[in-house]
This record gives C-alpha cells, sequence and structure tokens, in this order.
C-alpha cells in the first residue's frame, strides 16, 4: 500500500483547521494586533501540500504493490490536492485574495472525476470523489461570497472526517477500504 495514510492524515488535519477556522472556532485574534490564525491554518495547508507532493513523488519512485503501473494515476491525483494545499496555503499565510484558489477549486473538484474507473470496485474511494466534488465547489462558491463561510465550515468538517479520517480508522483497524 503506497503511503496513502500519510496523505490522508496530512490533508485531513488541514482540511478540519480550515473547517474549523470558517466555522469562527479560533477565528479571531486574541488581540486586535495579534497574530491573524488564519496564518497558523495556512501554515498546516502548507505543510499538507509539501506532504502530498512529497508523497505523490514515492508513489512514482517505488511504485508499490500492487498498484506497479497504475501507481503514476495514483500518484497523479495526489498531486492535484498537493498542488491545491500548497497554493491555499501560502495564499492564507501570505493574507492573499482567496478567489484564484476558488477558481483552482472547481478545476479540482471537477478533474478527479475521471479516476472514477481507477477506483472501479471500491464504493468508499467513489464516494469520496463526490464529496471531494461539493467540497471544492463549496469552496469556489464561498471565495465568491455565494456560500456562507459556516456552511464552508460544515461541509469540511464532514470531508474530513469521512474522506480523510475514515479511511485512515479503516486501514488503522487493519481492514481495507471498501
Amino acid at each position: 500500500m503506497p503511503p496513502i495514510t500519510v496523505v490522508f492524515i496530512a490533508s485531513g488535519l488541514a482540511v478540519w483547521l480550515n473547517a474549523l477556522y470558517f466555522l469562527g472556532i479560533g477565528a479571531k485574534r486574541a488581540a486586535a494586533d495579534g497574530p491573524d490564525p488564519l496564518v497558523s491554518v495556512g501554515w498546516v495547508s502548507l505543510a499538507a501540500g509539501i506532504v502530498d507532493l512529497l508523497s505523490a513523488t514515492y508513489i512514482l519512485a517505488a511504485r508499490p504493490a500492487p498498484l506497479g503501473d497504475a501507481a503514476v494515476v495514483l500518484a497523479g491525483l495526489v498531486v492535484f490536492y498537493g498542488m491545491f494545499f500548497i497554493a491555499l496555503g501560502v495564499t492564507e499565510v501570505k493574507g492573499l485574495d482567496l478567489r484564484p484558489i476558488g477558481n483552482l477549486a472547481v478545476a479540482v473538484a471537477i478533474v478527479p472525476l475521471f479516476w472514477w474507473k481507477f477506483f472501479e470496485g471500491g464504493w468508499m474511494f467513489r464516494s469520496i470523489l463526490v464529496v471531494w466534488l461539493v467540497a471544492f465547489f463549496a469552496i469556489a462558491a464561498t471565495t465568491y461570497g455565494k456560500f456562507k463561510a459556516s456552511g464552508l465550515g460544515v461541509v469540511l468538517l464532514v470531508t474530513a472526517a469521512y474522506t480523510f479520517f475514515a479511511p485512515v480508522a479503516i486501514l488503522a483497524l487493519g481492514r481495507t477500504i471498501p
């Protein structure tokens, strides 16, 4: 099994922190001139993106069993999310306009659906692609003021729990992801 648990944990923690921020939990500065908590969230998002890209590099280099050459396809998907988290992290750390992240989120919502056949026989991975579709469209809508930040927070909490933490828990219990 490729280091998919590492990808799930790093990305899941980044999504979790972004969810809490959008829900307003820990989102206010402790003092008027204090640091912006979004910068801390951004560093975690950036770290997740780096971990994802390093994991994709490993997957490409090692081509672990049982994937073999199919590892290239999986690594491509991991790169999609790695690049998103790097862009998000830099944007949050630097306090930049989030609308370009919303634009990026549209591509990240749609293109991974082409991995549908790759996950043939695995209902959970396919359902994860659908949840990610909803989550990334919610990100885009929020950055353009069409969806409430608190609504995005809820979507991201569900995304973190179901698409990142649940698969890790299944693997930690010695089971195969269905």
